[in-house]
């Protein structure tokens, strides 16, 4: 297994220990952990391997479980909440542009038909993507509703008087 560094600090380092582990619990042969500081200043972990669909699981299920303990186990090392994001095989990018893709078809028909459209129930990140995509298109405002772990996104058009 080969560790790549581009971050500092002590939750980088519990970081790559996890994953590494993680690794290694998977049988992930030729795997290669990465750890690296987000755009938003927090940490992006990375697990490459030939097949990591074991790794993502389900939906994303596996992936995001493990996203989340990272998370905890990071601001813990660091002393503060810090933002984890952990990727493999590319999974969050092409989650990300069939949010991008969703978003925008929600969108349209919000406008088209003038009426709420409310999406299935998302994680935390996935509803990040959807409210990002959408902040500066015209005509168009995004909220949240419900409470964890059914929270979804409403799409609504943006009423002229607000």
């Amino acid at each position: 297994m080969r560790v790549t560094e581009s971050a500092d600090g002590p939750a980088r380092d519990a970081l790559e220990t996890v994953l590494t582990a993680v690794a290694a619990a998977f049988n992930l042969e030729g795997a290669t952990v990465s750890v690296a500081e987000g755009e938003d200043g927090g940490l992006v972990g990375r697990i490459d391997a030939d097949d990591v669909q074991a790794l993502i699981g389900r939906d994303g299920e596996t992936i995001d479980a493990l996203q989340y303990l990272c998370g905890q186990i990071a601001s813990r090392a660091e002393g503060s909440r810090l933002r984890v994001l952990i990727d493999a095989g590319d999974y969050r990018e092409r989650q990300a542009e069939r949010l991008r893709r969703l978003a925008h078809r929600a969108a349209e028909e919000a406008l088209e038909h003038g009426d709420e459209i409310e999406l299935d129930a998302m994680t935390p990140h996935d509803r990040r993507v959807i409210h990002l995509t959408l902040q500066d298109v015209p005509g168009v405002i995004t909220r949240s509703e419900g409470e964890e772990p059914n929270r979804r996104i409403v799409i609504e058009p943006a009423d002229e008087g607000r």
